[in-house]
């Protein structure tokens, strides 16, 4: 089954890191080889997740063009494209459009985060967009808006002005974790018959109250750890079976909100780590989970285990 360019249960990808900080390729295609068996419909590379700020452009390259190989009709590649800077965004997602593996496959998507630390008013980022959109008119593209991150928020009205002017523009990941957004961004999106663009939660805790506001899926950190059941979540919602899901996301809430307690992805990789697929490096400033934070990160896959939640 072929996927449309992001939709359903996409996967925030991590960046693993041998002991010494360079990248462990073999450890990420355990991590694409278990995502794809998993089900889960793609993955983004070079995301907040994947310690995009912290890698060279030739590591990027060089895992985005790994990743690809591992690209199918049902399992997609997307790159994270954005910066703070309209030119670089530009000539980053134009690069990454035209980017081809070894075996000829260009990733499906690219998804371009709002401008962090410059914080942009609304008309600004309307034009930021639209140039970088622009700069690839046949490349499906998702707006990232991450407030947390970014210090900025895009609007609903702004992202309705954005898409009425692109028609590449097909989703947004939308983590500010306000699901009352996600109404109004489904409402703006609609008034100008713009049903076509998916709204993508990018907040794990309200997965599934986004998908009540008007999302159609998700793009998802914990999702490296509990896959099916976020892929689950959404197959019963569409057939809607409201209390299997409401079963589903008391059940992985403990995961969904817990992980985190700690800065993103430190507790996503010591999981990984107890499950075997790769290490706990991370890249400075970022540190492995001790002490009291792997208490936490024991205590919420055991609350899974009781909860009989598969990982």
């Amino acid at each position: 089954m072929s996927h449309m360019p992001f939709s359903g249960v996409i996967t925030a990808i991590i960046t693993p890191f041998e002991q010494n900080g360079e990248i462990d390729f073999k450890a990420f295609e355990r991590l694409l080889l278990s995502q794809k068996k998993s089900g889960i419909s793609g993955v983004v590379v070079l995301g907040t997740t994947g310690e995009n700020a912290t890698l060279t452009d030739q590591e990027s390259e060089n895992l985005v063009k790994y990743a690809l190989e591992h690209q199918s009709e049902d399992f997609h590649i997307y790159v994270g494209t954005g910066t703070n800077d309209t030119r670089t965004s530009i000539e980053k997602t134009i690069k990454f459009s035209n980017l081809k593996s070894a075996s000829g496959k260009s990733p499906n998507g690219v998804m371009v985060v709002t401008p962090y630390y410059n914080k942009p008013s609304q008309s600004c980022i309307i034009k930021h967009y639209s140039e970088v959109a622009k700069s690839v008119r046949n490349t499906p593209f998702c707006i990232y808006n991450v407030p947390s991150r970014t210090g900025i928020n895009l609007l609903p009205n702004t992202l309705a002005k954005i898409a009425q002017e692109n028609d590449n523009i097909v989703a947004i990941k939308e983590a500010a974790g306000n699901v009352n957004a996600i109404v109004e961004m489904r409402n703006a999106l609609n008034q100008i018959n713009k049903q076509q663009v998916r709204i993508l939660s990018g907040d794990d805790a309200t997965y599934v109250p986004a998908l009540l506001c008007g999302a159609e899926g998700v793009i998802s950190v914990t999702s490296h750890i509990i896959p099916k059941t976020l892929i689950q979540i959404l197959e019963m919602f569409k057939k809607g079976e409201v209390k299997e899901v409401q079963k589903l996301h008391l059940a992985t809430y403990c995961i969904n909100n817990g992980i985190f307690a700690l800065p993103n992805p430190i507790g996503v990789k010591w999981m990984l780590s107890h499950l075997g697929i790769c290490g706990t490096t991370l890249r400075a400033p970022l540190y492995s989970a001790e002490g009291n934070e792997v208490d936490i990160l024991k205590g919420i896959l055991a609350q899974l285990q009781q909860n009989n939640i598969q990982f």
